[in-house]
């Protein structure tokens, strides 16, 4: 054929009887046209590569028509520098696929227009009540065909992010399902879940687990004894050693007993049952849930060959922060919603059965307050909610609290199954509009208090069932998983900057305390200062600075630690030891004439040192009774930065110990001591070994060196001395 003839032909096509495209579109509206083509879409997608022969052989034409249709315009296939074999993109065979359907129906190459994949996604329509027909995240562009390597780098950060969900939902809902297997098997067995992509229906009859590449391109999920999970595509799934292993379709079972004819292509792996203490039993509730959890792994197989397939090699972590980012849409999060719509399933009416769902989280940008007065903020929902991600907020009433607000303080699932006018206020009714039931779910409860709320709403009564709940409790876990790691990807990258300033202080609650390492670098710097002094071949650093020639340690740590902890809790306790640490400051300003004499360093827990340059043992006993006596009594403590959130501990006591050491002393040391370390180190355990005593003793006591007797005992000043 010429190039004019070749021309002419197009121009004609171009032209083409509008007769004849109504046809087409009237023909392409059937739903059982609409089936056939997806199928074929789905299974050339997943199992075709993309060379010439393999194309013909799954739509069953000759090369030689392929290359007819390709001259006709029908077809534009890839080759490499104008040579070698044809390479037919997934968008190709897309549109093979619609062309086999229209041949076989009797219209002729010259009907078809060259642009009939555009005409076909005009006139294809979702099917609804299909669970997850089609669905995708919004705005996400479709995968690239062309290999990563040559792609540009913004391209393939796009193209991660648009399949972040579905690498997602795969992986973590294949973990949740063998989880919840794993519970009906002792042992913690490795267990694994394959679902065959390329044959998802009818179900194959596979009696061993040499049968296994059968399935053809899978998709495998497995748990090995450490609870690690692990999710691959295979294209022939094979074991090295197949006979370790059994294989069972996942349907109810009784002892490894099939109950009920499997219904698609999903089996378990298991250790042969000679290696295992008891068969596998499952319930048919444990069996329904998965199947309708894992549903969506059948309906997008492509996407998943291509966001597990051996090019996939790219990683996202996702690291949104839903506190400070009131227009971002978190792409899990918003995925997770549109998709536990979907699978709520329609109704006779061909709407869907759920309505809209919405995620609320604690506000943050409020101080930290009670679990009774938190107000929650819309955070993430399916398309379909009417409030503002971001802006809408439930807040505790004192007469009509909202569902979710009430599952939020109580950890526990609320449900109305009929909703009236008397459960929602005015406000909720014009947002919402006349929902007939309701149902809020705590998240994260399972392990203290509730990290957010999932709320679903519906237009039909009692549109939430027991199995419902489960699902929704499985989305809840998935939930919990997201917020956490995203959590922790945003804690792993704050304020990096600080620890280039102060490596040292990781915890900086107690940053405006002097630590343990300065303690013992304190210390030691003096007892270098010492040597040097006394070393007739080296000069004192400092000269200035006079070498003291006493050096005093106190050392003062919290009575009844353990009972103060388990009646208020860490955080409190935190607070305590700062508060306490701030009193200690206060008290020393008028005890200590010269504040570069004194010292104070935070040590660890409850427990703080001091270093008296120039106090004699008298002193030292002295300024640590007049801290005792100060530090006793109730202490007022912050419990959140609410000014008046003020708690009152009463009958607060402190014990503490007094060291002295003369110069003399410290140079015998210096003698008898290898190194400044061991020194140091002595120096402070003999702190912490005083303190010990003083904790023997009871506690609200001062511990202190009786040079009489020669040993550590609690020291008890004459009244008149106390009064001075």
């Amino acid at each position: 054929m010429s190039l004019m003839d070749r021309s002419q032909r197009r121009t004609g096509e171009a032209h083409m009887d509008e007769y004849n495209l109504q046809r087409i579109q009237q023909y392409l509206r059937s739903k059982e046209v609409q089936e056939r083509i997806q199928r074929n879409i789905q299974r050339s997608r997943i199992e075709a590569t993309v060379t010439i022969g393999r194309a013909a052989q799954l739509f069953g034409f000759s090369e030689s028509k392929l290359r007819e249709l390709e001259s006709l315009g029908l077809l534009n296939p890839l080759r490499k520098e104008n040579k070698g074999q044809r390479q037919y993109t997934l968008n190709e065979l897309d549109k093979l696929a619609i062309i086999r359907e229209l041949l076989d129906a009797k219209y002729t190459a010259a009907e078809i227009p060259p642009d009939i994949e555009e005409l076909w996604s005009n006139v294809h329509e979702r099917d609804v009540s299909s669970p997850l027909s089609g669905f995708a995240l919004p705005s996400s562009p479709a995968p690239s065909s062309e290999p990563p390597e040559i792609l540009p780098i913004n391209v393939r950060i796009e193209e991660a992010r648009s399949l972040l969900f579905w690498r997602f939902f795969a992986s973590h809902s294949l973990r949740l399902a063998l989880l919840l297997i794993s519970e009906y098997l002792p042992n913690n067995l490795p267990l694994g879940l394959i679902l065959s992509l390329a044959h998802p229906t009818p179900a194959l009859t596979l009696s061993s687990i040499q049968q296994l590449p059968q399935l053809g391109t899978s998709l495998l999920g497995w748990l090995s004894k450490s609870r690690s999970s692990h999710t691959l595509l295979t294209f022939s799934p094979f074991f090295q050693y197949s006979s370790d292993y059994t294989l069972l379709p996942l349907v109810p079972l009784h002892e490894e007993t099939p109950l009920e004819p499997a219904s698609d292509n999903t089996f378990l792996i298991l250790e042969r049952l000679d290696r295992r203490s008891h068969a596998l039993s499952l319930p048919s509730l444990v069996v329904s849930l998965l199947r309708r959890l894992l549903a969506p792994l059948y309906t997008q197989a492509a996407l998943l060959v291509h966001s597990f397939g051996p090019t996939m090699n790219d990683l996202l972590l996702p690291a949104t922060d839903l506190t400070n980012s009131a227009n971002y849409h978190d792409l899990l999060l918003t995925g997770l919603a549109d998709l536990l719509i979907e699978l709520g399933g329609s109704t006779e009416r061909d709407t869907p059965r759920w309505r809209f769902c919405l995620l609320l989280l604690p506000d943050t940008s409020l101080h930290p307050l009670p679990l009774q007065q938190q107000v929650l903020i819309a955070r993430a929902q399916s398309q379909r909610s009417p409030y503002i991600q971001g802006q809408s907020f439930f807040s505790p009433q004192k007469l009509q609290t909202s569902l979710s607000i009430r599952a939020f303080q109580s950890g526990r699932i609320i449900y109305k199954p009929e909703v009236v006018a008397n459960d929602r206020t005015f406000v909720y009714r014009e947002i919402e509009g006349e929902i007939r039931s309701n149902i809020a779910v705590p998240i994260g409860s399972e392990t203290g208090h509730p990290l957010a709320v999932l709320y679903v709403a519906s237009d039909e009564p009692q549109a939430f069932s027991l199995e419902d709940q489960r699902l929704l409790r499985l989305f809840a876990r998935l939930i919990e998983n997201v917020l956490r790691t995203s959590q922790a990807h945003l804690q792993m990258g704050s304020e990096l900057r600080s620890l280039m300033r102060t490596p040292s202080v990781v915890d900086s609650f107690f940053g405006e305390f002097l630590s343990e390492n300065e303690f013992l670098h304190d210390l030691e710097a003096l007892l270098a200062r010492l040597a040097s002094a006394h070393d007739p071949c080296q000069a004192p650093e400092d000269a200035s600075e006079p070498i003291p020639e006493v050096i005093s340690f106190i050392g003062l740590d919290l009575d009844e630690q353990e009972s103060l902890a388990s009646q208020y809790g860490d955080q409190i306790m935190r607070n305590l030891t700062r508060t306490l640490g701030h009193r200690i400051q206060e008290l020393l300003a008028p005890l200590i004439t010269k504040s570069f004499n004194c010292q104070l360093y935070y040590m660890h827990a409850n427990r703080f040192y001091l270093i008296l340059r120039d106090f004699s043992l008298e002193d030292a006993r002295e300024k640590a009774e007049r801290l005792r006596v100060s530090l006793d009594g109730s202490i007022a403590i912050k419990q959140t930065d609410l000014a008046d959130n003020i708690l009152i501990l009463p009958h607060i006591t402190v014990h503490l110990a007094v060291t002295s050491y003369t110069q003399a002393k410290l140079r015998a040391f210096l003698t008898e001591y290898a190194s400044l370390t061991e020194i140091s180190t002595m120096l402070s355990q003999t702190l912490d070994v005083v303190l010990k005593l003083g904790t023997d003793e009871g506690g609200n006591t001062v511990v202190a060196w009786n040079p009489r007797l020669g040993s550590y005992f609690p020291w008890q000043p004459q009244q008149e001395q106390i009064e001075q």
